[in-house]
């Protein structure tokens, strides 16, 4: 089902000079919604824009009718803290702050925010600081429990 919306609407919001970042249908609660997050190709993402995508992609959902139930349609941006839902969503972005919660602590850390420094196969490195010293932890792909992108203070 996700594959036949994003095959439908990738052209309207290719269209607003913008490109999909992630589609998400998902139950919360009680309520389904289908959440799609779009980027600029260049520059900030406006109010304005999302609206304009919002309304062609409901148009264009009402036209395909592969979704049966009820839902909500949210258009987006992913945010500044967006999730890196995936291992090319952690690949595109070495070199920047992440905020990262793992399965099984490395070095007693479980939770920490740092600089994603390098992915080699499935291996991630990462560098923060702890109380003024500087640390380094070095951990599987699959040892990640959730990844976002961070805002440094």
């Amino acid at each position: 089902m996700l594959e036949k919306i994003k095959e439908a609407i990738l052209p309207i919001i290719a269209a607003h000079d913008c490109y999909l970042d992630d589609l998400v249908y998902e139950q919360e609660k009680g309520e389904m919604y289908l959440r799609v997050f779009i980027e600029k190709n260049e520059g900030l993402l406006d109010m304005d824009t999302c609206v304009a995508v919002s309304e062609a992609v409901s148009e264009k959902l009402d036209e395909i009718d592969v979704i049966k139930d009820e839902y909500y349609l949210e258009v987006s941006s992913p945010g500044i803290e967006k999730p890196l839902r995936d291992f090319n969503a952690v690949l595109n972005n070495v070199g920047e702050y992440v905020h990262v919660e793992l399965k099984e602590a490395v070095k007693g850390f479980d939770t920490f925010e740092g600089t994603l420094v390098s992915v080699e196969d499935q291996s991630l490195t990462f560098q923060f600081f702890a109380k003024g010293a500087k640390k380094k932890i070095v951990t599987d792909y699959d040892n990640i429990e959730f990844i976002r992108l961070a805002v440094k203070f």
